[in-house]
């Protein structure tokens, strides 16, 4: 997925806000609500015909029916008036991108690295360490972890950070022979 320009500014300017406040995880949760919110009712809040006071109603309403039952999270009068202004301003098309480079950006002011893990079963405690310490020593920052299972990968993981992938799965590894197998065929 390639990103906004539009997105990023508007996300730098909330990180910029949550990292004030000290609401940088509580905002990232905010972003995952409102994304699940904008996913399901797309045609709704993208209709030109529906007027922005009915989007933003049914927007806060779906906010407090969500969040009722969390006591540590609620929507605050910063992120109702980010909504407001991502509204007004008719950029809600680009609210699972901006929800995306909020997690990454939030990850990075950390100086940690955002790294995703496909694996063929859940990594164990020894795993996780052994790749922290792989990751830590290539990058000089601490990994935060997105980690995928993927059974078709049979055995060993693929790793995507900075910019870079590393398939030492036995999958990537088969496909690997069978591209040099079939090249051999050819020539």
């Amino acid at each position: 997925m390639r990103y906004s320009i539009v997105a990023s500014k508007y996300v730098r300017a909330l990180l910029n806000i949550a990292k004030k406040f000290n609401k940088v995880e509580e905002y990232q949760v905010l972003f995952e609500v409102l994304n699940g919110l904008y996913s399901n009712f797309s045609s709704f809040l993208n209709n030109p015909t529906e007027k922005l006071e009915k989007k933003l109603y049914f927007i806060n309403l779906a906010f407090q029916e969500i969040l009722k039952n969390e006591k540590k999270i609620a929507i605050d009068e910063i992120f109702q008036s980010f909504i407001k202004i991502v509204f007004r301003n008719k950029r809600q098309r680009y609210i699972p991108q901006m929800m995306v480079l909020y997690k990454y950006a939030a990850i990075e002011s950390e100086n940690k690295i955002p790294v995703k893990v496909i694996s063929a079963t859940k990594l164990s405690v020894e795993e996780e360490k052994m790749l922290e310490e792989f990751v830590e020593k290539y990058v000089n920052r601490k990994p935060v972890f997105e980690e995928e299972i993927d059974e078709s990968l049979i055995a060993g993981v693929i790793i995507e950070f900075a910019g870079q992938m590393l398939d030492v799965s036995v999958k990537g590894r088969l496909e690997k022979i069978g591209r040099e197998v079939f090249s051999l065929r050819k020539g």
